[in-house]
């Protein structure tokens, strides 16, 4: 079992490998995680709350372990 704020600050990777930038915020809907906010824009929303930050669903989560968040 892992702590959700355990992922925060981890790369989060595409399909081919790249990293898109690192998870700032995880957010849920009724007790779900419904999308991570990731990169640059995220962290300038997550400071200040005042941008459109760089999200994705859930659902484009492939797998999650010690070093990066893969996408499908």
């Amino acid at each position: 079992m892992r702590r959700l704020s355990a992922l925060i600050g981890l790369p989060v990777r595409d399909a081919a490998g790249r990293t898109l930038g690192r998870l700032h915020e995880i957010r849920a809907v009724d007790g779900r995680i419904s999308e991570l906010v990731y990169g640059p824009a995220g962290l300038f929303e997550r400071l200040t709350g005042r941008a459109q930050p760089t999200t994705l669903p859930w659902s484009r989560v492939k797998r999650v372990h010690a070093k990066a968040i893969e996408l499908n």
